[in-house]
């Protein structure tokens, strides 16, 4: 019993004696530029560049407006030929310029256009998204350069589209729509919307959000008929809107659909995007890196949209 109690102590001492503290090695912060860019066909490029954040760093609004680059050298390169994306002061923006950002920022165009950033963008006719290209954006930013390409696909049309009255108020209802997947390839979809006065044209929602739900891909329905069916998305000011029924069009909206095919690869980056907000706080969560397009020291996307238009008048 002596000679097993002296060789565990014996063991003891030889373990703890040859411990050591053990020091992480914490990777250094590395900055990189975050690209927000967006084309739609038949419209000018849409850019919103900033520099990713230290988890360190304050997390106020005056450093998140601060870490925004307004002097980056920006071109678009389509078919060979060149433009410069110039750095555009929000409040100077044209209204569809102007409604991209704050679709992309997530508020309402007024709202961004007071903030204290640019967008990078031209005007140029020429320079318009065109289905069936190819449009290259190239970003350098002190001394760093990084590339992203995006086709703009050719855009599918919806059928079928209804207004659907809820049955335990028909004064409230969702949309329903349906459309036909091609065959050849994998794809992918973005369904928006935006509502206008039914009588007199005026602009209700000055931009287009999306539902939950709203981004697509035909992974596991690859070909076939696919029906959809999606509630109001908007941020309603109207108190005579029953609040059960938030989520509901109204009967006598007038709802604009917007319907766009868009790369894999950019479905991609807004479901990676998506599902790292939704598990932020989760201690189940598993980690996931959002996916990006962009090649060099950046991150991000440069996505572009083929979208197809429907409007409907909410009514049976």
């Amino acid at each position: 019993m002596v000679k097993i109690l002296s060789s565990f102590v014996v063991g003891i001492f030889f373990l703890t004696s040859c411990s050591k503290e053990v020091q992480p090695e914490i990777p250094q912060f590395k900055e990189k530029v975050v690209v927000e860019g967006r084309i739609f066909a038949d419209e000018f490029p849409v850019v919103l560049l900033s520099l990713t954040q230290n988890i360190y760093a304050p997390t106020d609004i005056s450093n998140y407006l601060s870490s925004f680059i307004s002097d980056a050298q920006v071109y678009m390169v389509v078919d060979g030929d060149s433009v410069v994306l110039n750095p555009v002061p929000l409040n100077q923006l044209e209204m569809e310029a102007l409604a991209h950002v704050s679709e992309i920022l997530e508020i309402e165009p007024e709202e961004a256009a007071l903030l204290p950033i640019v967008a990078y963008t031209t005007t140029q006719p020429a320079f318009k998204g065109t289905v069936g290209k190819t449009h290259r954006l190239t970003i350098s930013y002190k001394g760093s350069y990084s590339y992203a390409e995006t086709t703009l696909l050719n855009p599918i049309s919806l059928t079928n589209l209804v207004w659907q009255p809820e049955l335990s108020n028909s004064a409230y209802g969702k949309l329903k729509a349906g459309f036909q997947d091609p065959i050849a390839n994998y794809d992918a979809y973005y369904w928006e919307v935006k509502r206008i006065h039914q009588f007199n044209g005026e602009v209700i929602d000055k931009s287009y959000e999306r539902p939950d739900g709203g981004y697509l891909r035909d992974k596991y329905w690859n070909g076939t008929f696919r029906n959809l069916n999606y509630g109001n998305p908007l941020k309603r000011k109207d108190t005579t809107h029953l609040e059960e029924y938030r989520r509901y069009f109204r009967e006598g909206d007038l709802v604009v659909i917007r319907f766009s095919k868009m790369e894999y690869e950019v479905y991609e980056f807004f479901r990676t995007r998506r599902e790292q907000i939704e598990n932020q706080g989760s201690p189940f969560a598993s980690p996931l890196n959002v996916k990006s397009n962009l090649v060099g020291n950046a991150v991000g996307i440069w996505a572009g949209f083929s979208p197809s238009y429907d409007t409907i008048i909410c009514q049976p």
